[in-house]
């Protein structure tokens, strides 16, 4: 059927370029815009606890979570000068004044707010807006604050996004400055020719053009994270110029064989197109699993993958076979120096094959014993979510971030906000006597919790106080004279609902703050009253419980869809299972790397990156959805030459000599180009941008150098024969796609 297929693409290939460059011609307007209305964020979802709570917050205590975070600074007054104060008030009254701003904070309000040197103070702005508005409204906050003789640093969730967005931008730029002239290096060092080199790199081009312009048009109707920008990039140079590769090496071959260019281009289309069609399946199906997850950062990088992966494979199964029909012999055409490996490179891999043949157990017993080394850090991963240090320190929001971080310590300690609401049936006033009561025990069985430091409520102000008491002092509470009970007053309390601010000396990301946001909405408020929790703990406790809960389902999906698939195209049983559990294998090798790397903080320094502490908790799915796609390719590639060269010979130690002699330079130079992609990403700002480049790169080394090219022969090696079984009930109820032999 592909052949057929070929042939037509070559009967009309210059009706199909025609197509191709209008289609072009159409998405060039619009691929630069893809940026326009991307968001930043994404790793979280209105319908997790932490994220209802935080409309509780709003509606009921008044109290907006989105802000700006403002650090003024003078060098010559203190705080609480009349100088400086007077500055401070001058800033802050026009940026006061509008209707955006639900309240302004500053250490007059609240004292602990002035750093330990008395010269700077942290302003809080906070915003009745979403994320999205209130990074809007920046352009006119800014020149609306003026602060005279004041130093100003400007932070807070808004300004962190637009520089992630910003910076995000930037690193697909600068990757893309990189990757496409490395990887056409990359391809000369392969072919020898500049005709040869370039063309796959141009289709690779095209194809990420249409997907750019595809996900500025969907984006205008759909939410999608900036960071779909990153993937569709990585995987659309990547794969495209793969694609275009492993298609451009078959004709080369059928042509150096003899061929005509027609049946060249038939041929490739009936052997590397169907290994390019099934590989591409297989890596859509992992990435599309990514849809199936509620945070838009997945979904939306889902949904890119998909758009560019498909785009890349129409371009190598109708773009590549047109052009190489219209070129033909062409295809070699200005070598400027010897291919990669020379004409010895089968040999090279055929010595490869066969002295793993000869050794297949001492071979595969330590290489296992290796890739279960590489993935031992795994034991240690800490999950978590992103913050400020994914950005480059030189900005001002992330100076600002470590500033309240190293200078104020607002982000060195956890603390959860909790929200005790009462029903709207009963009494709902916080200040009655029984409420009060009510109030009062749940303040002391916070404070009872482990690992909890200090407690903050209208029902906490002093140890020697119980409910009695405080029902005393708040009999007239116009009457308190203490500023700190009047702030609690003030700001904690409204009509049916109490703030209580739970303080812990606990790592915000660890697993000591996800144990104390659950020992907190364990408690039993009783029928008339709930509990909310939220915060940046509480967050992440639900990040990673909602991905977690539904990452098996998930990658047992993917699982099962490329095992039929595999069983499908190759008719065997025992070679899907060997094919999942060596890209698991690969999975966790590169899992190992990045907590070694961006957890543990290993080269940080060299790598020019802050070490996070944690692994970003979309990090693992995201991972896990590209490297099996992609190390699916390879072994189909692998098993599509094994597979010809046992249908003709019928011996299995054989055809994995000869497949691995056969594709061994073709893969070595496909992956060449996918790391080169990948670690085009080290160089940009963003730390979860460099760990995703650097993860995907020591996956594809790791299963090239070393699953590839010793391991998956040496198991093929051992099972034998057994690696072709398939019951004849299974053999004759499934459809037959075979790679033509």
């Amino acid at each position: 059927m592909l052949y057929s297929f070929g042939l037509k693409i070559y009967r009309k290939r210059w009706t199909v370029l025609a197509v191709w460059v209008v289609l072009l011609l159409i998405a060039l307007p619009f691929a630069p815009r893809a940026t326009d209305t991307l968001k930043p964020g994404g790793f979280s979802n209105d319908n997790l606890p932490s994220a209802q709570a935080r409309a509780v917050f709003r509606d009921r205590l008044d109290l907006t979570p989105i802000s700006y975070e403002l650090i003024f600074r003078s060098d010559t007054h203190g705080a609480y000068e009349d100088e400086f104060t007077s500055d401070l008030q001058n800033a802050l009254t026009r940026i006061g004044a509008r209707p955006e701003v639900a309240r302004v904070v500053t250490h007059l309000d609240d004292p602990a707010r002035v750093s330990p040197d008395g010269r700077s103070v942290h302003v809080t702005i906070g915003l009745s807006l979403d994320l999205e508005d209130a990074r809007d409204f920046l352009d006119t906050a800014r020149p609306l604050i003026e602060p005279g003789r004041l130093g100003l640093i400007f932070t807070g969730g808004p300004p962190l996004y637009a520089d992630i967005s910003l910076s995000s931008e930037r690193d697909v730029r600068r990757a893309e400055i990189l990757a496409f002239p490395l990887s056409t290096v990359a391809l000369l060092l392969v072919f020898g020719t500049i005709v040869a080199a370039f063309l796959p790199a141009t289709v690779g081009g095209v194809g990420v053009v249409l997907a750019l312009a595809a996900v500025a048009l969907i984006s205008r109707g759909v939410d999608m994270s900036v960071f779909v920008l990153n993937i569709v990039t990585l995987l659309g140079i990547g794969l495209g110029i793969d694609y275009s590769l492993f298609f451009t090496s078959r004709f080369r071959e059928q042509i150096a064989a003899g061929d005509t260019v027609e049946e060249a281009v038939g041929r490739a289309q009936a052997t590397a197109g169907a290994a390019i069609l099934f590989s591409g399946v297989t890596s859509l199906i992992g990435l599309a699993s990514l849809v199936a997850f509620e945070f838009m950062m997945l979904r939306s990088v889902g949904i890119g993958a998909v758009i560019v992966i498909t785009a890349a494979i129409l371009a190598a199964l109708t773009l590549m076979p047109a052009v190489l029909g219209i070129l033909g012999p062409r295809i070699n055409a200005f070598r400027v120096m010897p291919s990669f490996l020379g004409g010895n490179d089968r040999d090279i891999w055929g010595r490869l094959s066969h002295w793993v043949m000869a050794r297949p157990l001492t071979v595969a017993v330590p290489t296992i014993l290796f890739l279960l080394l590489l993935a031992a850090p795994v034991r240690d991963i800490r999950l978590g979510t992103v913050d400020a240090t994914i950005l480059p320190t030189e900005l001002e929001s992330r100076r600002g971030f470590d500033i309240l971080r190293d200078e104020f310590g607002l982000l060195n300690r956890t603390q959860i906000p909790v929200a005790y609401v009462f029903s709207e049936a009963e009494d709902t006033d916080p200040l009655s006597p029984g409420n009060l009561e009510r109030l009062y025990a749940f303040g002391r069985a916070l404070e009872g919790l482990n690992d909890v430091t200090r407690v903050r409520s209208i029902v906490n102000v002093a140890p020697d106080l119980d409910a009695g008491m405080y029902a005393t002092l708040y009999k007239v509470p116009e009457a308190v004279t203490d500023v700190a009970v009047q702030t609690l007053l003030r700001d904690s309390i409204r009509e049916g609902a109490v703030l209580f601010l739970v303080e812990s000396d606990v790592e915000p990301f660890g697993p000591e703050a996800s144990g104390l946001v659950s020992d907190i909405r364990a408690f039993d408020p009783g029928l008339d009253a709930a509990l909310f929790v939220d915060g940046g703990s509480a967050e992440i406790k639900d990040v990673v419980d909602s991905l977690y809960g539904r990452f098996p389902i998930v990658a047992g999906i993917v699982i099962i869809a490329t095992y039929v698939s595999l069983l499908v195209l190759f008719r065997s049983v025992v070679l899907p299972i060997k094919a999942i559990l060596l890209n698991v294998m690969s999975i966790l090798a590169s899992y190992g790397a990045l907590v070694f790397v961006f957890q543990q903080g290993h080269f940080s320094g060299l790598l020019g990156f802050e070490p996070m502490g944690v692994i970003e908790a979309t990090t693992p799915i995201l991972l896990f959805s590209i490297i099996f796609g992609l190390s699916m390719d390879y072994e189909i590639f692998l098993l599509a030459r094994v597979s010809e060269s046992y249908k003709r010979s019928r011996d299995n130690t054989a055809a994995v000599a000869e497949g691995l002699k056969r594709s061994g330079r073709i893969i070595t130079g496909a992956a060449s180009i996918l790391i080169v992609v990948a670690l085009s990403f080290m160089v940009a700002d963003v730390v979860l941008v460099k760990a995703i480049g650097l993860g995907l790169a020591i996956a594809i080394f790791v299963d090239v150098t070393i699953v590839r090219s010793l391991l998956a022969p040496s198991i093929m090696r051992l099972l034998g024969p057994l690696n072709w079984w398939i019951p004849r009930w299974l053999d004759r109820i499934l459809p037959r796609i075979d790679i033509a032999p």
